[in-house]
């Protein structure tokens, strides 16, 4: 047995050579498979990028043909049906801006108004900026408006502000006081209620849709009415609903040309017709009184951009308030007056003596003092016009009699010296005659504010969020109050026991000073909360309770050659919520997004690219309109890697501008921004004068559309008109997008 054992070596080496060739194939097999996984990874990321762009492609359409044609109530639906990765809500990293300009060769440019800190930089080198004035525009939904109720309220009068759309079902309103919820009502669009004040404290009304509320202490009163959309160059309008007390109330209406006025009471509507005279220097004057024995809603339409005061009990000639200038904000050199019976007081915040004349009159106005003069003229031939060399404040009271002017009861904020608005910086009043008891509630429109008071009376105090007003009683003379650092100031002055105001909501107005000209970016404060680092939570949580802006409207005041405060443009910029994708390819981090009406990806290598543009419409001629989706999940939305079906309502549509621009501009929140602004104007392909003159936006004469702002590295684009004025409109939806996921 031994002896016949062989080793075999051929057989071996057969054996050691088919495994080692086996290994070797295994090892190339390996290399070829590691080589290609980036490959096969990346094709199945361009499947799954494809897939998701076409079905949010599909959601865009919907998205966009719901903003622009929907009304309350109407709802779109929508499937995403992923592939592999997984869909989420970012609220965070979303936003977009406009900006448009109302005075000839200006411009304005933002930027930081969505970087949740406390402050925002602008750009406007033709003049000097006097001040911006920041409105929170409540986007989203949970995101209520929050009216402070001062203790020296009797009540207040409520009724919903309708937009171009609105809800048709009811609408709760909560008041609380000391954080507790002591009344509960539901509105609807053409209902009003009264809230009793008296002996209650400080109260906060919060409702989820924008009100019209008019505070009032006893019976009567005057207030100067916002319209329901106020146009921003000028701040007139068209459209008033105001809720009016039992008895008989003066509504007072006043416009540069002809005017249809169209006055719906309880259902029943009536026209009236004011006709000009002719004259130079005159404005067109309405007055109509309405007796109604029990409260209800006016809603007032005009033909023309028009103001309006409300004279709650004429007869009583009580209240008090301020008018606003020819170009809307409350310090200027121009004023159309009512033209009713009563007294003008004038006052000079500033170093120089102002003349002022109307036809058949004159009187000049000493530095930091204080003039009245009976009102209307003698004659009867229009509503005068006022117009000073200077910038002055104009207060209307009802009562003849000039020597009591400032005994009269009633209730008015008090401009700012240094904004020109309803808040500010440094505000100064002259109590003429103490025979009336005269007091300020100064309150804090900001977040922090250090402050004094000298003159007739002093004080000083430091607010914080937690303790934020202070009421002072006025001795006789003159007191300026001033902020030493900090958040600007509102100063509500009353006087007797009579006075109608119309409340602004709590982050309406919060105006600042800037008083500078610069060629580069001018920083500015932002009088909120800073949010910079903090999460998701904190800052939803801050958004609900008004402590950071949900979205924001920022008015630049400067000179336009003629007044100091005029309305050199407006910035509105939005914070708005991306639903992405979220993916892996041959890299992590690749998304596809929907935001804004515009779907964009990163993929691949973080490139970005827009799959599916913002939706805007541009003329025929220098027209441009557009209508931002704001769309933002629910409470109970749903994300994940499963099946989600999506149910978008259409909750309200607001107009924010509708008149002519001299230049208008779009921004959008990196990393997508510059893609959609070179994604904007790709037409400039077929200008020959962009080819010859690249950059040259004075030169560009065979285009009109949008242009990449020709700074370098920029996220701007321009809407190009070669000069011509811009009919700009621009409209906003607020969308709420339930996402729940599909059971099987």
């Amino acid at each position: 047995m031994r002896g016949a054992l062989r080793r075999d070596e051929a057989g071996v080496s057969a054996a050691v050579a088919t495994v080692l060739l086996f290994g070797g194939v295994l090892s190339i097999i390996g290399l070829m498979m590691v080589s290609m996984m980036p490959v096969i990874e990346e094709m199945e990321g361009s499947v799954e990028r494809h897939d998701m762009s076409s079905q949010m492609t599909l959601l865009a359409h919907e998205t966009s043909a719901l903003s622009e044609r929907g009304m309350p109530g109407d709802s779109a639906q929508a499937t995403l049906i992923p592939v592999d990765g997984e869909l989420t809500w970012d609220s965070l990293r979303g936003g977009m801006w406009y900006s448009a300009t109302w005075v000839e060769d200006m411009s304005l440019r933002a930027r930081g108004a969505l970087d949740f800190d406390d402050q925002l930089e602008i750009r406007h080198p033709e003049s000097f900026v006097e001040s911006v004035c920041i409105t929170d525009l409540r986007l989203g939904p949970d995101r209520p408006y929050h009216y402070t109720l001062d203790a020296v309220l009797d009540r207040v009068s409520v009724t919903v502000t309708p937009g171009l759309a609105m809800p048709l079902g009811p609408i709760e309103i909560q008041l609380v006081e000391d954080g507790v919820e002591v009344e509960t009502t539901s509105l609807r669009v053409d209902e009003m209620t009264t809230l009793d004040l008296q002996n209650r404290g400080e109260t906060v009304l919060s409702s989820s849709h924008a009100l019209t509320v008019f505070a009032s202490i006893g019976e009567g009163g005057t207030a100067y009415v916002m319209p329901n959309a106020p146009e921003p160059s000028d701040k007139r309008g068209h459209a008033w609903s105001i809720p009016i007390a039992s008895g008989t109330t003066a509504i007072h209406l006043l416009s540069e040309t002809a005017n249809q006025v169209h006055i719906t009471v309880n259902g029943a509507t009536s026209i009236h017709y004011a006709t000009p005279t002719g004259l130079a220097r005159t404005g067109v004057p309405l007055t109509h009184e309405l007796t109604v024995d029990d409260s209800t809603v006016a809603h007032i339409t005009t033909s023309a951009p028009s103001r309006l005061m409300l004279v709650s009990n004429p007869d009583a000639e009580v209240g008090s308030t301020a008018w606003p200038s020819t170009n809307g904000a409350y310090l200027g050199h121009a004023f159309l007056p009512p033209h009713m019976n009563g007294t003008l007081r004038l006052t000079n915040p500033g170093d120089e003596v102002v003349t002022l004349t109307w036809r058949g009159g004159g009187i000049s106005v000493a530095p930091s003092g204080v003039e009245h003069v009976a009102w209307p003229p003698a004659y009867d031939d229009g509503a005068a016009t006022i117009d000073g060399d200077g910038d002055v404040f104009l207060t209307w009271t009802p009562t003849e009699d000039e020597t009591t002017t400032d005994a009269v009861s009633g209730m008015m904020y008090l401009p700012a010296d240094d904004t020109g608005g309803l808040s500010g910086g440094l505000f100064s009043y002259a109590n003429l005659d103490n025979t009336t008891e005269e007091s300020l509630v100064v309150r804090l429109a900001g977040y922090s504010a250090t402050w004094n008071m000298t003159g007739a009376t002093l004080a000083n105090d430091v607010f914080l969020e937690s303790d934020n007003h202070a009421s002072i009683i006025l001795g006789e003379g003159n007191t300026s109050l001033m902020v030493e650092s900090g958040h600007p100031l509102r100063v509500l002055r009353t006087s007797g026991d009579a006075g109608l105001l119309h409340l602004p909501h709590d982050g309406a107005e919060r105006c600042t000073r800037v008083g500078t000209q610069a060629s580069g970016w001018i920083t500015t404060d932002l009088p909120w909360e800073r949010m910079g680092g903090r999460g998701e939570i904190d800052t939803k949580a801050a958004w609900v309770e008004g402590r950071h802006p949900a979205s924001m409207s920022i008015d630049v005041l400067g000179s336009d050659g003629v007044s100091s405060h005029a309305s050199i443009g407006n910035v509105w910029a939005f914070h708005l919520s991306r639903l992405a994708y979220q993916f892996s390819s041959s890299i992590d981090g690749m998304e596809v997004a929907f935001s804004g009406g515009a779907v964009v990806t990163n993929h691949p290598e973080f490139k970005p690219y827009v799959v599916v543009p913002p939706s805007d419409r541009g003329g025929p001629g220098p027209r441009f309109a557009a209508t931002i989706p704001s769309l933002h999940p629910t409470a109970s939305s749903e994300t994940g890697a499963g099946e989600l079906e999506l149910d978008i309502e259409m909750v309200h549509r607001t107009s924010l501008a509708s008149t002519p621009a001299y230049e208008v501009r779009r921004g959008w929140s990196e990393p997508y921004g510059t893609a959609i602004a070179d994604n904007a104007g790709i037409g400039l392909e077929a200008s020959e004068d962009w080819t010859v003159y690249p950059g040259r936006l004075d030169l560009l004469t065979d285009y009109v559309g949008w242009v990449p702002d020709p700074t370098y590295g920029t996220s701007e684009a321009v809407w190009h008109t070669n000069g011509e004025v811009i009919e700009f409109t621009l409209q906003l939806a607020s969308l709420d997008v339930t996402t729940r996921e599909v059971l099987v």
